[in-house]
């Protein structure tokens, strides 16, 4: 258990280091909430100095949430990060965050104070595990691996009804690599409660764990975010409640819930940032989601066919075979990469979360790719750029770019008979493999026995093509990152088929044991 005598330590080298700041950075205040008098604005007092509260237009909701129960009477010791302007004539702070404060003595009690930590070495990763239980919602864990100086990002994994998403990471190799790819973190939980409580649990255990580990940037840290069921509900919810935090999500198994913006309690909106955001739904064909025959509803269609059109950045398919389940090839050979090209995408070079939110980048979707969703079945799913697409925009998804695009074809079109047959499907507990590597493709081409040519891929990069047995080839000198091979095969008629996407991942040079 961290104690709270060494996080007020913390808290007080903040505040000093505050005052060496330009003016154009922020400055940590600590204080007591406080209200004026008549108009009962929010107050922070510092040392008897009065400063009114403002929220940014860069801080998430919660911010304003917090000032308003300033303004009813809350009285407690807070830590606000922002600058310094004048409110009302008066002095003030335009606020970009703001943590409930550590207590200034070991008997003293804060929420802080149940943040517990652990060192946890995992194969080349070594990482501090801090925990907090919010008794409103879940039990929170948040990953930062060894030596990180600063968590620019979150990756956020969120656990499925009644399951627990916390070891994950221990697990899933291509989930570490995530953070050392990117100097990310990761957030995890266990618990099962509304969405609504989960977001306001998310957003208190980042300002508890800010405090705890020493990390203030984590409040402002943006994220990506995956889950299965009611985990990828969660994404959903961080997409549509906070989109302008939010970099790229992937839901398993679950939906995008468009229509919280027109419950009570739901987001002020409409938001056109949460139809910018890269995305992806992943579906078991057995699900039927899509079917009103299973509830009355067109949960896809009526998402996409008002919103695609307008230049939304959704993608949908429905895997074959499988029904609400976690696939074999994990619906993640599409969704990591995915998440690993708009972080690099998206993420501004300049972006610096020690100084506030940052602005993340938009991606104009005439630039992407763009998948019939009508042609799954077809023998060969459809894609190409978006401003060459003919079809029904309703009924297509949008793919960031060629990479992706070739991705999710091979992975969304029925029947394919070709079968990658080593590197095997990349599971949780598939290790990384070092920069550099090669890596021998194995074809299974029984079912496609007539091929003439066998092209084999590497997202779209084409790395080869046979024209004779033995069905096999290498890919060498593989770089950091998520490669995803596929093969297309043609046959003596000229039909293309394609094979079955495999992903590997190629660790990032530095993830090695601190």
């Amino acid at each position: 258990m961290i104690r709270s005598l060494d996080i007020s330590v913390a808290l007080v080298a903040v505040a000093v280091s505050a005052v060496a700041l330009s003016a154009a950075e922020y400055e940590a205040f600590r204080g007591t909430a406080a209200r004026s008098g008549t108009h009962k604005r929010p107050l922070l007092i510092v040392d008897g100095q009065r400063y009114e509260l403002k929220a940014s237009d860069k801080a998430d909701t919660s911010v304003a949430e917090l000032l308003a129960k300033f303004s009813d009477g809350n009285t407690g010791t807070y830590v606000v990060q922002g600058t310094r302007v004048t409110a009302n004539g008066n002095d003030g702070i335009l606020v970009v965050s703001i943590a409930l404060a550590t207590a200034t003595t070991p008997t003293e009690t804060s929420g802080v104070a149940a943040v517990s930590s652990n060192v946890v070495t995992v194969a080349n990763c070594k990482c501090t595990v801090y925990e907090y239980t919010d008794p409103d919602s879940k039990t929170y864990c948040v990953v930062i691996p060894a030596g990180l100086k600063t968590v620019r990002g979150l990756f956020v994994n969120s656990n499925y009804y009644a399951g627990d998403s916390r070891n994950d990471w221990t697990l899933c190799h291509y989930y570490r690599e995530f953070m050392h790819l990117h100097d990310f973190a990761l957030v995890a939980a266990n618990g099962t409660c509304p969405h609504a409580a989960a977001l306001n649990g998310f957003r208190k255990s980042l300002r508890e764990v800010s405090i705890a580990s020493r990390h203030p940037e984590l409040v402002n840290a943006p994220y990506v975010a995956v889950g299965f069921s009611a985990g990828g509900g969660f994404a959903s919810t961080l997409m549509t409640h906070d989109p302008n935090k939010t970099i790229a999500v992937g839901i398993y198994g679950a939906r995008y819930n468009f229509d919280v913006f027109t419950r009570p309690g739901g987001p002020a909106g409409p938001f056109a940032a949460h139809l910018g955001i890269p995305s992806a739904l992943i579906t078991g064909e057995r699900e039927k989601l899509n079917d009103p025959a299973v509830d009355g509803r067109h949960k896809v269609d009526e998402v996409f066919v008002p919103n695609r059109p307008k230049g939304a950045q959704l993608a949908w398919l429905e895997r074959q075979g499988i029904g609400h389940e976690y696939d074999e090839n994990r619906q993640d050979v599409v969704v990591m990469p995915l998440l690993d090209l708009a972080v690099r995408t998206r993420y501004p070079k300049d972006g610096d979360v020690t100084k506030g939110p940052v602005e993340l980048g938009s991606i104009d979707s005439a630039t992407g790719w763009v998948a019939d969703n009508t042609t799954w079945k077809s023998g060969l799913t459809k894609i190409c750029p978006s401003t060459e697409f003919k079809g029904d925009l309703g009924h297509s998804s949008w793919l960031q770019n060629e990479d992706i695009a070739h991705i999710y074809r091979a992975y969304a079109t029925y029947d394919n008979p070709l079968t990658i047959t080593s590197p095997k499907p990349c599971g949780p507990g598939t290790p990384a493999l070092d920069p550099g590597a090669d890596v021998p493709l194995v074809v299974d081409a029984s079912r496609f026995p007539d091929w003439q040519k066998l092209e084999f891929f590497d997202g779209a990069k084409k790395l080869g093509t046979l024209t004779g047995a033995p069905a096999q080839f290498t890919a060498t000198h593989l770089t950091p990152g998520y490669h995803v091979f596929s093969v297309l095969g043609t046959d003596s008629q000229g039909i293309v088929r394609s094979s079955n996407p495999v992903m590997v991942v190629v660790r990032a040079p530095a993830n090695t044991v601190q």
